[in-house]
């Protein structure tokens, strides 16, 4: 089984925007000064309550990061590897691509709400054109699962022939921190990790942030 054109074009997008979000999640999260995260201070509490909901926020990056590198995976399905429970990988990459579609609908708010947090303060010029990029890439991305939505001959049955199950209403809620595991156990992925796939290039970099006790419970948070 090969990969498609439209695989090829989507994937370096969204390894792109995974690292634009990793990016974001790193210049906002607060950190000691051996870069590793750390509680906000009270005066920071303080700007982040008066501003934005600035930890609630880096919970849905998290979530759209995780949901990303799982739609990754199952792009790269088409390179031979096969889901551990038999399920098609039609199936699977379906599902993938429509948790992201659901994850970056919510993605908009929170880059709005990182917006007007850096509104005003001048220093923040970085922020301001991680936040440019990941909007870009954002809008490429949801076009390009559109149109795979909208194009794709195989939504109409699985790889074994037999008819997928109809595509989910968007409008429905989700509960994406449940899709997630769901979709990782297709993978093997009991302890729920996503290696290799934070930057499309196979390294595995930035998968600590997101994966383990940080990654659950995060779909929760994101959907509240």
């Amino acid at each position: 089984m090969s990969s498609s054109p439209d695989d090829a074009d989507v994937g370096p997008l969204v390894a792109d925007l995974v690292r634009t979000l990793q990016e974001l999640e790193e210049e906002f999260e607060p950190r000691t000064e051996r870069g590793l995260p750390r509680p906000p201070s009270p005066r920071e509490l303080m700007r982040f309550t008066s501003d934005v909901g600035i930890p609630g926020v880096i919970l849905l990056l998290r979530t759209n990061i995780e949901a990303l590198k799982l739609l990754q995976r199952a792009l790269r399905m088409a390179d031979g590897r096969t889901p551990t429970t038999g399920t098609g990988s039609t199936e699977v990459r379906q599902r993938a691509e429509q948790l992201s579609r659901t994850t970056l609908s919510r993605l908009d708010g929170a880059l709005a709400d990182l917006q007007d947090a850096v509104e005003g303060r001048p220093e923040d010029d970085d922020a301001r054109e991680l936040l440019d990029e990941a909007r870009g890439l954002q809008n490429q991305v949801e076009a390009k699962l559109r149109e795979r939505a909208d194009d794709d001959p195989a939504a109409d049955s699985t790889d074994s022939g037999v008819p997928a199950e109809p595509v989910p209403d968007e409008s429905v809620p989700v509960d994406v921190d449940a899709e997630l595991e769901s979709i990782k156990e297709e993978f093997g992925d009991g302890n729920g990790d996503s290696e290799g796939d934070a930057t499309g290039d196979g390294d595995g970099s930035g998968d600590d942030r997101e994966t383990g006790d940080q990654g659950d419970g995060s779909g929760d948070d994101a959907g509240n």
